[in-house]
């Protein structure tokens, strides 16, 4: 007896349905969680930096509770106290500019001037228009306040803060109970596919886990040293930059040398060239010579096999694209890409060795 489509569909059609209705539930489920992705992200990044503590303090802790609860407060801490202290310093500085004294900025920006070494004519016609410039600034910025939607602002900030909060919890649970996870997924694909999907997620774990230790541990120690370096040379705004700091060596390649090369030139107006150079050279080998010549290669030569030129693209393309959570999720995407392909040429690799071995 022929068996159409359509004979086919009424047959299994309350399996059909049920599938659909699973599908739905999910997108449901998705669309529900999806003002919280930073926070899940986020926390997804955290419980992966935190797993080699909480790996070591398993050994010696068997109080699981309480091992992940100090593993997850090993590295949201120092993360929180450098982004958060740069945050207020920052907002302090802005505070400054809009409700300070305009003479304070003008003797500011005519003491750069003048260590410029311009021509008399020149600096007199700056000092000139200095005060009508900084009269118009001001009013473009009282301007551009009265504009912006504070409530808006707020409801942002405010998401903002639930994410973090979010992302403690999704730390400290997938750090708990972060295999069982892996394990019910697993326990969903059918049994003849389970080999390869293990191996999958194996390689996949490996490649993520070199990607984000190495760049966060990276980042949280370079932001420490620059504080000691900032402070020895004397530059104003220490935690600011050193929070600016952090966020760029998160990014391989470009490192921090977008805050070092501004701070240069800020010296060399105040100090002049030798001592803007004598910064640019004790800064980049004191701040990235231990860490990007040797902690960030090791970690993730011997985590993964990503090249530092692909992540670089992803994360700035991530954050382009979908802000916090693309700049950590694009390089969990080329990570399971990566991880698909090693996957697949060890497979293959596996299959040719067996024709080669039944053909001798």
């Amino acid at each position: 007896m022929r068996i159409d489509g359509v004979s086919t569909l009424i047959k299994h059609k309350w399996k059909i349905a049920t599938l659909l209705g699973v599908v739905v539930l999910f997108i449901i489920v998705a669309w529900i969680f999806s003002p919280l992705l930073d926070g899940i992200i986020l926390g997804l990044v955290f419980a992966y930096v935190a797993r080699p503590i909480n790996y070591d303090l398993g050994k010696y802790l068997k109080y699981p509770k309480i091992v992940s609860l100090i593993a997850t407060l090993c590295i949201i801490t120092p993360i929180a106290l450098i982004l958060s202290l740069g945050a207020m310093q920052i907002i302090d500085i802005i505070n400054n500019i809009i409700t300070g004294p305009h003479s304070d900025i003008q003797s500011t920006i005519l003491d750069l001037v003048t260590k410029m070494d311009i021509p008399e004519p020149i600096y007199n016609k700056i000092t000139e228009e200095l005060s009508t410039i900084m009269d118009n600034l001001m009013a473009s910025i009282i301007s551009i306040a009265s504009q912006i939607n504070y409530p808006a602002i707020a409801k942002e900030l405010a998401l903002i803060f639930i994410n973090l909060i979010i992302s403690l919890f999704v730390c400290y649970y997938l750090l708990l109970d972060g295999e069982k996870l892996v394990d019910s997924v697993v326990a969903l694909v059918p049994q003849e596919n389970i080999p390869i999907v293990s191996e999958y997620i194996d390689s996949l774990d490996k490649t993520l886990s070199g990607i984000f230790i190495g760049n966060v541990y990276t980042a949280i120690i370079v932001s420490v040293i620059s504080v000691f370096v900032f402070y020895f040379f004397k530059i104003p705004y220490i935690l600011a930059l050193a929070s600016f700091i952090f966020l760029a060596a998160l990014v391989p390649i470009l490192a921090g040398w977008m805050v070092l090369v501004p701070v240069s030139i800020y010296k060399y107006f105040d100090q002049g060239l030798e001592s803007a150079i004598i910064f640019f050279v004790v800064s980049s080998i004191v701040i990235y010579g231990p860490p990007e010549l040797i902690l960030r290669p090791y970690i993730v030569s011997v985590k993964s096999d990503t090249h530092p030129l692909l992540m670089m693209l992803a994360f700035i393309g991530g954050a382009f694209m979908a802000g916090l959570s693309g700049f950590f999720v694009a390089p969990i995407l080329v990570g399971a890409l990566i991880a698909a392909h090693k996957v697949y040429v060890n497979n293959k690799k596996e299959s040719l060795e067996d024709i080669n071995e039944l053909s001798e």
